[in-house]
């Protein structure tokens, strides 16, 4: 049985190299080629990652990740490539030498390529993965120190749906921030462990009380100015659905050196949560919706509702589309974008979920070419497919129904159903 699961991995491994090099000629090819704009994020790569998405029902993330690594595998490492399609190491492997040595430069490449791949059938991918590090320090040490250096560009942090109300919250960090940030919080937890002694409460678990340290940070910053925070409200009817918008000021935060370190004004933030208007009369439980996330219990929808300024959402009994966008706020010169906001939910190419709140407002028809603003022209694109929109080589069409229909560079068409506003409603898939 191991000889024949060991046959089934080298015929994944072709697979995966075939996969690999289907990938990388589609974004060769010409027409995927987006005009220039001037924008990293603008590229064959992004422009074939969403035509994979909208295929292959992948997130546009995963396909960028997909076809990033294709591309990169094919021209870059041409011996890992042929490796993997010969069955002599997997995808994991292949991708160990990817990450570590993806930005070196060529000739660095090359000789830590060639020093590790001879023991790569041999090894995991954890046991590859030192290796290699450790062949850089020796045979590259200049441009590994510089590496690091340059490697604080690519910090971030993200925010991932788990089960069960919770989340996954990633961050890629520079090993000093992260151990400072580790190590606030574990003096934080013990200060906590005392605390709870001392007061007799129910004792938690190591990891239970860091997590709250973390949470109290984000959640001092959100309710700074939680005094000036009203709740209002007014009847609703049985197609009303109420969107509580718990707002804050950012904490300052002051850069250690380069052009931020200047003091800057702290800025507003809020946290959005859609629920049904009987779930916040405690009339039933249907769940709310956590902007970002998706579903959340209905009592902590209610206890996020009781925090903030509630803005009052009609929407269609049937479809649970938005028709209507009430407010509390003064600014009505806003009112059109905020509806499409609300009403789009996400940025509207298949594949991509990034919220509408941090994304364009786009003429579906350019305003140019007699473009209408009003809610039927216009929707919501993140930056990087606003631009392949227009770059891409990328038509749009919006139907009544609340769908975009999408012709890829290809000629391929694909459609986006509506995000329902509605917590809990499902939209139909859309046509094959």
């Amino acid at each position: 049985m191991a000889g024949a699961g060991d046959g089934w991995g080298r015929l994944a491994a072709w697979v995966a190299a075939g996969q690999a090099a289907a990938l990388a000629e589609l974004a060769s090819r010409a027409v995927m080629a987006p005009n220039d704009t001037g924008y990293r994020s603008v590229n064959p790569v992004t422009n074939t990652a969403a035509e994979v998405a909208a295929r292959t029902q992948l997130s546009t993330k995963q396909a960028e990740n997909q076809v990033g690594h294709a591309v990169q595998l094919v021209a870059d490492f041409p011996d890992t490539h042929a490796a993997l399609s010969a069955g002599l190491i997997d995808v994991r492997r292949a991708r160990v030498v990817t990450d570590e040595l993806g930005g070196q430069q060529a000739a660095v490449r090359a000789r830590v390529e060639a020093a590790a791949l001879p023991k790569a059938p041999f090894l995991d991918s954890v046991a590859l993965r030192r290796l290699v590090k450790r062949l850089l320090h020796e045979l590259a040490p200049m441009e590994t120190a510089e590496r690091a250096r340059a490697a604080r560009d690519g910090r971030y942090v993200a925010v991932m749906p788990a089960s069960d109300g919770m989340a996954f919250l990633e961050a890629l960090l520079s090993a000093d921030d992260a151990t400072a940030l580790n190590t606030a919080l574990t003096s934080a937890a013990a200060d906590a462990k005392r605390a709870d002694v001392a007061a007799g409460a129910p004792m938690r678990t190591v990891d239970q009380r860091r997590e709250d340290a973390l949470a109290e940070l984000g959640w001092a910053a959100l309710t700074r100015c939680a005094d000036t925070a009203t709740t209002t409200g007014e009847a609703a009817t049985d197609t009303t659905v109420t969107r509580a918008t718990v707002t804050g000021e950012a904490a300052d935060h002051r850069p250690r050196s380069g052009p931020g370190a200047a003091r800057r004004s702290p800025r507003p933030v809020s946290v959005h949560v859609t629920i049904p208007f009987e779930s916040l009369a405690g009339l039933a439980d249907q769940p709310g919706d956590l902007e970002g996330y998706g579903p959340v219990p209905a009592h902590v929808a209610r206890a996020l509702a009781a925090e903030g300024v509630w803005t009052w959402l009609s929407t269609d009994p049937g479809t649970g589309q938005l028709l209507d966008l009430g407010r509390t706020r003064y600014r009505p010169s806003k009112a059109l974008a905020e509806f499409i906001v609300a009403r789009d939910r996400t940025c509207r190419m298949p594949g991509c979920h990034r919220l509408a709140r941090s994304a364009d407002i786009d003429h579906i028809v350019p305003f140019a070419a007699g473009g209408s603003t009003c809610p039927a022209g216009c929707h919501a694109l993140c930056e990087t497919h606003h631009l392949l929109k227009h770059h891409g080589g990328w038509d749009v069409e919006r139907q009544p129904d609340g769908s975009t229909h999408w012709r890829s560079p290809t000629g391929h068409h694909y459609v986006r159903p509506p995000d329902s506003i509605r917590p809990g409603a499902t939209p139909d898939p859309p046509p094959h």
